[in-house]
């Protein structure tokens, strides 16, 4: 009878969660859909930019994480509200940081395993909102690669390893990035400009063959505005001793 009592004492939220926890799917579908616009402003005040619940994967989360608050949640919790609220930006900000090192990785993959520790020092942040530069900068990096037929495989595969091998690849993309003629002979053939880098630098065309495609990133980069992606090859090991 006390159980009776406490059940008529509930509020109609708390009842609806009971009736759902204990299989009404139906009764789930209901609180789910009137429950939308709060799950959209939670989603959209964790990204601080409005989602739309159309064809939008962080609307996907708010969605499984309000499932997730109801299967979870207790009376002893406090209210189911402010519950739910929390649970939905926590997931919003696993997806962020998953999101985040995906495309951290990308790049740093390029390099040395032992440089890694540096970029992610110097792209370190706990709100992806503010790393939204770097990633704008990778997807135009990206963009920009292709029109040389180079992909982010490729350069995994193909990068030099050495220290002092990079070192001069990054020497001889800084040697064409800062000569016009050059530059405009690589953009315009799509490929080095070999017989003039051999005559100038004194390097031989194994050289240029082995490390083309790195040359030909590190001079994307060097000759645009992607700054951050500038900042990391400054601080590369052997950027400073190509003075970049």
């Amino acid at each position: 009878m006390a159980r009776l009592f406490d059940f008529f004492r509930k509020d109609p939220l708390t009842k609806s969660l009971e009736k759902i926890q204990n299989g009404d799917i139906e009764e789930r579908e209901k609180i789910i859909e009137s429950y939308i616009p709060f799950i959209i402003k939670t989603v959209s005040d964790k990204l601080n930019k409005y989602i739309e619940s159309e064809n939008s994967e962080e609307y996907s989360i708010g969605i499984e994480a309000f499932n997730e608050a109801i299967d979870k949640y207790e009376s002893s919790r406090g209210s189911f509200i402010a519950f739910a609220e929390i649970v939905i930006k926590n997931r919003i900000t696993d997806y962020l940081r998953k999101n985040r090192k995906h495309h951290n990785v990308v790049f740093m993959s390029q390099f040395e395993e032992d440089e890694t520790n540096k970029l992610q020092k110097h792209l370190r942040t706990d709100d992806f909102t503010e790393n939204f530069a770097l990633k704008s900068e990778i997807e135009e990096f990206e963009n920009k690669l292709k029109q040389f037929r180079i992909t982010f495989s490729d350069l995994v595969k193909e990068s030099p390893k050495h220290i002092d091998t990079r070192a001069n690849g990054l020497r001889i993309a800084k040697f064409i990035a800062s000569n016009e003629d050059l530059k405009e002979d690589l953009i315009r053939k799509k490929s080095l400009p070999s017989k003039k880098i051999i005559e100038e630098l004194g390097v031989t065309a194994k050289v240029l063959k082995r490390s083309r495609k790195f040359i030909i990133a590190a001079v994307i980069i060097l000759d645009s505005n992607l700054d951050q992606l500038k900042n990391y090859i400054a601080q590369t090991k052997g950027g400073a001793k190509g003075g970049l």
